[in-house]
């Protein structure tokens, strides 16, 4: 099999190794729940395409930060200061990025909600 087939098949495999993560597990909910309320609510093209690139980068970020885990992990299997703050600011992405993309959530599927319960 080429090189090229292989880093695919290599790839999948660190998306399931990322599928096994309890945080991740929670993201892939919430984007779930996002492309439900996005077919319900029959959200516009451009609106579809800043939740799916909300959702790519959110589970893009947690898949890293869960890379970055293991690495520190490995390097440094005890607790130590440095390697827990190393830790802190990946997790920190990941949440900067999930709260922007919950309150780009909000602003997209909130005048959908707000209309079906007869505001506006």
């Amino acid at each position: 099999m080429s090189n090229f087939f292989k880093s695919f098949i290599y790839a999948f495999n660190g998306i399931k190794l990322s599928l096994q993560q309890r945080n991740m597990k929670v993201h892939v909910c919430c984007a779930l729940l996002a492309i439900v309320c996005g077919f319900i609510l029959k959200i516009n093209t451009a609106e579809w395409c800043m939740i799916l690139i909300c959702i790519g980068i959110v589970l893009a970020l947690e898949t890293i930060n869960t890379a970055i885990e293991s690495f520190v992990d490995l390097v440094e299997p005890n607790h130590h200061p440095v390697a827990g703050k190393i830790k802190d600011l990946a997790a920190g992405a990941v949440l900067i990025f999930s709260i922007v993309s919950a309150l780009i959530g909000i602003m997209i599927f909130g005048k959908y909600i707000l209309v079906l319960l007869g505001y506006n």
